[in-house]
């Protein structure tokens, strides 16, 4: 792993009393983030339904021990805010309020700036028949002017003299995990080991003494990572009093016995996507863009080897058109189409995975009259999908104002296709 120089994170192990307010942990009802952080995570609580007082428990310790998952394993990325978001009494975190919060009407310090990403995850906890589920969900974007944009890539298409510029999104931006069964003694094991290894030793070798971070769960933990060597991170405390030094993020395909990874493989899809995100968002170093892409498919292939796609088939999808857009900003075409391709067939009812696909094939070669009727034909089957999709619209009315440069590409007459037109608004 390379060198990573002042990565912006915040380690918060467990929930603070909400009168005191620091930056690593907020209430869901005043959620900030961290303004010079690229991409930041927020954690919401995994919300318990009626159930056992230890149902409770293990509902608080869910969300601190993921938000402390993914703290470790972006912190590779660099430029990582972390942000534990916590229920007040008698309220429940609304994850669409959170986001407006941030993206829109929050406090001007604490809002996204233009072009970095947020990654959110959050979850339930219910009993059935005597055991535990947990079902997560997943959701991430980039700020745009006024609120969040969808993730959308430009494609240009040769068509004889004239270019052809098209869009394509990604199959979906918003994830619902199927349930997973836990049970709470797993969740003590693992509490219990992952924070015997989080200790901050004087040096970058296990053998050295180290004092435990996060012991009580009425403080917060922030800090910077002012260096790293591998898999070592040493830590500057944000304020006085707190241990500096060195701590082992443990890095890598490996899982750790301690990793909530192992019960909850949907983490590793967030740092997936959290590596993505970190691309996306620009700033990063030409030599360190194929490692950091390289992380980020690995966490990725985690997930996948955790969950068969029959299981889950949207997540498959989203993780090929990831590979899908970092392939064709890599300008590998060919790969790309195969992993828009593949995102299709995984959902073939989903209209974005489809309209991608449709435009990336296209995109392999110079469209003629023929491979554009192709295109014509698979755009109008996207639409009767989803007739609402401005994408699938503003594709069509592009590829007919082809049709009239080119009336002998165009499968319409004259009048047909000036229909078609006014039907689509242009």
């Amino acid at each position: 792993m390379r060198r990573l120089q002042n990565a912006l994170l915040a380690l918060s192990l467990a929930l603070l009393p909400l009168r005191l307010l620091a930056m690593d942990i907020r209430p869901c009802s005043d959620p900030v983030v961290f303004s010079d952080a690229a991409v930041n995570a927020l954690v919401l609580p995994w919300r318990a339904q009626a159930g056992p007082q230890a149902l409770q428990d293990a509902s608080r310790q869910m969300s601190a021990l993921a938000q402390l998952q993914l703290l470790m394993s972006m912190l590779k990325f660099g430029s990582i805010g972390v942000v534990d978001l916590v229920a007040e009494p008698g309220r429940v975190c609304d994850v669409d309020q959170v986001l407006n919060r941030v993206s829109r009407t929050g406090v001007a310090s604490g809002r996204l700036k233009a072009g970095q990403g947020v990654v959110v995850l959050w979850g339930r906890l219910f009993e059935q028949d005597g055991e535990i589920f947990l079902q997560s969900y997943l959701r991430f974007a980039r700020q745009g002017v006024d609120g969040l944009v969808p993730e959308v890539l430009k494609v240009p298409l040769r068509a004889g003299d004239a270019t052809l510029e098209l869009q394509a999104a990604l199959p979906a931006q918003a994830l619902s995990f199927a349930p997973r069964r836990i049970r709470l003694e797993d969740l003590a094991r693992i509490d219990a080991a992952f924070r015997a290894a989080l200790r901050v030793r004087p040096a970058p070798d296990l053998d050295a003494p180290g004092v435990e971070i996060g012991r009580s769960t009425n403080q917060s933990f922030p800090y910077w990572v002012a260096e790293s060597r591998g898999d070592w991170l040493r830590l500057a405390p944000m304020r006085p009093g707190l241990p500096a030094g060195w701590v082992r993020a443990r890095t890598g395909d490996d899982t750790p016995e301690w990793s909530l990874s192992r019960w909850l493989p949907e983490l590793d899809f967030a740092e997936g996507v959290a590596g993505w995100l970190r691309l996306r968002t620009g700033g990063v170093p030409t030599a360190q863009r194929q490692p950091m892409a390289d992380a980020a498919l690995a966490a990725l292939a985690r997930y996948e080897r955790a969950v068969p796609a029959e299981l889950a088939p949207n997540a498959w999808a989203v993780a090929a058109g990831l590979r899908g857009q970092l392939a064709w900003v890599a300008e590998q075409r060919d790969a790309a189409g195969r992993q828009f391709t593949l995102a299709a067939q995984r959902l073939p009812g989903g209209a974005a995975a489809r309209q991608a696909a449709a435009v990336m094939m296209a995109a392999q070669r110079p469209l003629d009259g023929a491979s554009a009727k192709v295109l014509a034909d698979e755009l109008l089957a996207v639409l009767a999908l989803d007739p609402n999709d401005t994408l699938v619209r503003a594709n069509l009315k592009a590829l007919y104002r082809l049709y009239a440069q080119r009336p002998d590409w165009s499968p319409f007459t004259a009048e047909e296709l000036a229909t078609r037109q006014q039907v689509l608004g242009g």
